[in-house]
This record gives C-alpha cells, structure tokens and sequence, in this order.
C-alpha cells in the first residue's frame, strides 16, 4: 500500500520536501502533507524528543499520572525505551497511511482495547472526555507551537490546516472507554484546537503526586537515552524550555534559567534550519528504514507494534498486563 502513493512523488534533488507539499491542497491532500512532513523529516531520537516533550501534558492531573505510572510499575518506568519506541511506531502508521486506511483504524483499535484494559484499574484516568479532546488538540497543534516557543514563525497556514484535518479524522476512532462513544472532538480550524489546548493548560490542578516519576521517566527520558551522563542536564534543560508554562506550573517543574532557556532555544532553532536549508531530505522514510533493518514486511511490522493485545486474555488474569500496555 505505501508503495503506492509513493509513485506520485518526485523525491529528485536535495531537497524536495518543501516542493512536494507545495503541490498540495491542504483541504484534500492532508494525509499526503502529513505523511511527506512526518515520515521523512523524522527520525527515532527527534521522535524520543517529542516524547519527553509531549507525554506529561497528558497526565497533569492525578487521574491520569496514576494510570500511567501505576505506583511505579507502568511500562513507561519499568521499561522506558520499549514504551518510548512503540508509542513512535504507533504515529509513524497513522502519518504513513493515512487517517482512516485500516492499518491506521487497526492500530488505533488496539489502543482503545488496552485503554478499556486499563480503566478496569485506573477508571478515573480514562473516563475524561476533555482529556481525550486535549490530546488531538495537542497534536494538532505541536509542531506549530514548538517552532513558535523557539523563536520562530510557526508552520505554514497550509500545514496548520492540513494537521487539522488529518487529526480530526484520527480523532473520531478512538473511543471514551467508560462510555464506549467516540471522543468528543467539536472543534472546527486550527485556531479552536490552539483555544482549547491552552485553556487546558492554564487549569490549576491539584498537586500530582507522581512529578518524581514523569520527570525522571518522562520528562529526562530522551536525556536518559540519547546523552551521557554530564550533558543529561542540559537535554532535559530542552525539554523543559520547549514545553508548556501551563503544563510547567501544574507539575511543579521549573524551567532554567533565562540564559540556558536562550541557549536551548537557539540551539532548536539551529537545528530546525539546518533540516531545512542544509541537510539533505533523506530519500526513505522512517518507518522504511525500521522494516529493513528488522527485516520485516509491512504486515509483519504492523503485527509487532498492535501485537500486544495478543497478551490481552493473560493480562486479563493479571499475569502478563505489562505486555498489554502499548499506548
């Protein structure tokens, strides 16, 4: 199936990103934007990145933290980088193959199941429509709002929409587990997803009785994994420069100091400019690479990343729930 699309574009020169998506329409070409911007400018420690940068807004409130974290017993602390690898490969079959092609439907269903898993345990943390709705704002609005808190202009308004559109389609296939509907998702641009993530954010929340935790798990996981030990501050310096003051407050984390901040910030400015006049656009896409170096065809790769809900009957006895937990 990836193959497919592929024929339609000209990946000539050394830089044809930008150009290809010049020849898109946002409106009907967005999973093609998508999958051109993400698949190809990727690779796993920017994707590492997002994670630590991304995953703790989810979890500002108590309901949400101890689902995750789970007393210290959750993938994402017992097994950081498996939790850290999954969720990218996750994304990366979305942003291949589009919002509603099966292997993407296929991928969000197991979600959904380990999500229903868990709320057996944890309802609170999976019952909350708002956060949900967060969650597609978010990544909605990412990359814009990174690029913005760096010092920069944001994404073009053709990429705002295209990310709206694509978004609002994955949106209507996960499901509020406590309630088996789909996700409220009312919003209708861009700019009622930048609305509604920052009054999110900006909800004072009860003290998180799990802040050690999200940040020596989350929050310093791509320090942890990708740095030696004297230059982890620094890179979790990064993180807490390019996430949200919002989010920032409700944990408790501080961010540094006003000179670090200026460092890290033209520090992702630099690189963000050197991906985009410099270096080379790589020719194969991320998730390619992944299935040859594995070895792998398509659908065995697809079976690996959704296969942790081959576990679901043990883990339903209680003796295997760590491999449920995919998400």
């Amino acid at each position: 199936m990836a193959g497919l699309w592929e024929g339609y574009m000209d990946k000539s020169g050394r830089k044809w990103i930008a150009r290809e998506i010049a020849k898109l329409d946002p409106f009907r070409d967005y999973a093609d934007i998508i999958r051109i911007a993400t698949i190809y400018r990727a690779n796993g420690p920017f994707f590492d990145f997002i994670y630590s940068v991304t995953f703790p807004n989810f979890i500002t409130g108590n309901h949400g933290a101890a689902g995750i974290m789970r007393e210290g017993k959750g993938k994402a602390v017992r097994h950081m980088e498996r939790r850290m690898d999954q969720t990218t490969q996750h994304i990366l079959i979305w942003s291949e193959y589009g919002p509603d092609h099966p292997n993407t439907i296929r991928s969000i269903e197991s979600l959904n199941a380990i999500h229903k898993f868990w709320s057996k345990h944890y309802p609170d943390g999976f019952s909350v429509d708002e956060d949900y709705t967060y969650t597609i704002c978010y990544e909605v609005t990412l990359f814009h709002r990174l690029v913005v808190r760096a010092g920069g202009k944001g994404i073009s308004e053709k990429e705002k929409i295209a990310s709206f559109e694509f978004y609002r389609r994955i949106a209507r296939h996960f499901r509020n587990v406590a309630t088996g509907e789909p996700i409220e998702f009312p919003m209708q641009s861009f700019a009622d997803c930048m609305d509604f993530a920052l009054a999110y954010e900006a909800k004072r929340r009860p003290k998180n009785d799990h802040v050690e935790l999200i940040d020596r798990f989350l929050v310093s996981s791509f320090a942890r994994r990708h740095f030696p030990v004297f230059l982890q501050p620094l890179a979790r310096s990064l993180v807490l420069t390019m996430m949200p003051s919002g989010t920032l407050r409700n944990l408790g984390l501080k961010r540094p100091s006003r000179p670090v901040q200026m460092l890290c910030r033209s520090g992702f400015r630099a690189f963000l400019w050197m991906g985009e006049n410099v270096i080379s656009d790589p020719k194969v896409s991320m998730p390619e690479l992944i299935r040859k170096q594995d070895g792998l065809t398509e659908e065995e790769y697809m079976a690996r990343v959704v296969g942790g809900m081959n576990a679901q009957p043990k883990a339903e006895s209680g003796r295997f729930a760590e491999d449920v937990e995919t998400a």
